[in-house]
């Protein structure tokens, strides 16, 4: 349908977060067969010939859109997973520093509790 198009989009249940939106729009022409044109075996070959372009075509559509989304689908769980990642870093991180502020409390306690007190 000949006109012009708007497209609106609206995020009102999660403002805080951004949404990805990934849409396509196909524009082709229908087949006309030229006027006066003789219905012999050549025209019936190249009819074939041009169903056959449009299939293929179809299906290098297809697989071309299945590709984008792929990659945008790649894209999120890598995003994912650099988070996750950077966060068990840190919580790695925080295990350390708990771990050497026991040991360095173990040893005073211990130092503490061999010391010899006298009696004055």
């Amino acid at each position: 349908m000949d006109g012009i198009y708007t497209y609106c989009f609206g995020n009102k249940m999660s403002t805080m977060t951004p949404k990805a939106v990934m849409f396509t729009v196909e524009i082709t022409e229908p087949h006309q067969q030229a006027p006066g044109a003789a219905a012999s075996q050549d025209a019936a070959d190249n009819a074939k010939l041009e169903e056959m372009v449009r299939e293929l075509s179809s299906a290098l559509m297809s697989v071309k859109h299945e590709q984008e989304y792929m990659e945008v689908r790649e894209r999120v769980h890598r995003n994912i997973n650099e988070n996750t990642n950077s966060r068990v870093v840190m919580w790695a991180a925080f295990e350390a520093f708990v771990l050497v502020g026991m040991t360095i409390g173990q040893v005073f306690y211990l130092k503490r509790f061999f010391e010899v007190r006298t009696m004055v």
